[in-house]
Parts: C-alpha cells; structure tokens; sequence
C-alpha cells in the first residue's frame, strides 16, 4: 500500500485511481480545513503543500502523493501560529472563513521563502497579488488579506500571540471552523445537482433509471419547471442523492436527456 507523510503522519493512499488528493485528506483523514469549492483548480480554497509547494488537491491524484510530505492548513504553525495566521487575524483578512485556509496555506509558503530571500523587506501588492493568484473571497476581503501579507512578511508578526477582533478567527486561521459541509453522520447522502450547459433550450424527457440503478444512489429528482426550459447556464436540472460524492457523480452522468 503506498503512502504519504501529511502534517508530519504517515498516512495510507487508496489504491481507487480515481480518488483525489482532496478526498483522502478531507474524507478519509477528516482533515476538513482544506475545502472543496469550485474542483476546477479556479478559486485555490484546497491548497495544500505538496513537499513544501502549493498545489490545488482538487486537482492532484491521490496517487500523485505517494511518498510525500503534504501539508494542510492544520499543519501550518504547528505548535505555536504562524505570523501569516496572526497577522490574517489582526487585520480581520477574513469575513465567513470558508476560502481562509487555502489564502493561509499559500501566504505561509510565500512568506517563508520571501523571509528567507528577503528578509524583513515588506512585498509590494503586485508582489503578493501575483503569489495569490490563484485565490478567490467572495466576501471581498482583499485589503485586509493584502495588508496582513505584507506586515506578516515585514516581521510585524513574529512576536507573541494577539487577541483577535473576532472570536471565531483562530479557529478560521487554523482549519478547525467546521462548516455545513464538513459535518458527517452515520447514513448521511451526499447530494449533487446536475446543471444546464446551456444559456436556453428546452429539455426532452429525463431518463433516471440508469442514474436509480447504480448501487449506494437513494434518490434521483428533477428540478425542471413545467415548461423544461432552462434560460441560463448553471440552472438547476436534477438532484440526486447518494452514499458518497463519487457515487452520485457516476449518477448524475447516467442521467440522459435531449434538448428541442
């Protein structure tokens, strides 16, 4: 069985050649810190370290990481914060928290190798806008990102601990805030939506039976109005319900329809 070290633990890989990176780490280690958003690589919130390199674990086979050291947001700071942690929770560079770790996890290697070849130099926003690029907030809170970055980077955060302006804020810095998502209970179905891929057209009639056939699968709906016409990309068309997400991903592709 092959292995990776994560957080500085052995840890055992599936041998599913499917299986993602991100699904050993947040399924089966429980590690819900690093989180699934967009699965495209696009919006960074699943950052992880692989041998000391940022990379998108949506995106990374599990495979990929045998024998390597991964490190997750639970991971950075280890005993004591991280100055990128502190400086992101004194200057409030967080709002719901849900793309925060990815945004740590990058910040931290950016950090390190900038006070490594830096030193105490504080980085220009094009600096530090071109090392998160591959990040995304939807709360907007990219000034306080920017400036904790750079102060973290100047030294201003080596010292002592701080006491934050939001209660919540250690534990978004550090991975532990637990979301809808990332809560698990026994006989718990993952759902899926199936979306439309284009901007208008009328659909034919679904056929489910495929989707209902495959094993682990408790429910298969449509989510069409009367009219079966989708009128924007993204709009909702099925739902299915299953044991796992790779389950209800197989479902949702054996979903078959035509457009008029």
């Amino acid at each position: 069985m092959s292995t990776m070290t994560i957080n500085g633990k052995l840890a055992p890989l599936p041998d599913d050649p499917d299986a993602l990176l991100i699904d050993v780490v947040r399924d089966s280690l429980d590690l819900t810190g690093t989180k699934l958003v967009c699965g495209a690589g696009v919006c960074g919130a699943c950052t992880v370290l692989v041998d000391g390199v940022p990379a998108v674990s949506c995106l990374m086979p599990a495979s990929a990481a045998a024998g390597k050291s991964i490190t997750s947001v639970e991971g950075i700071g280890g005993a004591t914060l991280h100055p990128v942690q502190k400086a992101f929770m004194a200057h409030d560079a967080l709002q719901c928290g849900f793309c925060t770790p990815g945004f740590i996890v990058e910040a931290a290697a950016f950090h390190d190798g900038w006070r490594a070849a830096r030193g105490t130099a504080a980085p220009s926003r094009e600096e530090i806008g071109a090392a998160l690029s591959g990040h995304l907030c939807r709360c907007g809170a990219y000034d306080g990102i920017f400036r904790a970055v750079a102060d973290a980077c100047a030294g201003r955060f080596d010292g002592d601990d701080i006491q934050p302006p939001r209660l919540e804020a250690r534990d978004k810095v550090t991975g532990k805030a637990r979301y809808t998502v990332d809560i698990r209970h026994d006989g718990q179905l993952e759902g899926v939506i199936l979306r439309s891929q284009q901007a208008h057209a009328r659909l034919g009639e679904l056929d489910f039976a495929a989707a209902r056939a495959i094993e682990g699968v408790g429910a298969v709906v449509s989510l069409l109005g009367d009219d079966r016409i989708v009128r924007y990309v993204g709009e909702p068309i099925a739902a299915v319900a299953a044991r796992d997400r790779k389950t209800a991903l197989a479902a949702l592709a054996a979903i078959q329809f035509s457009s008029e």
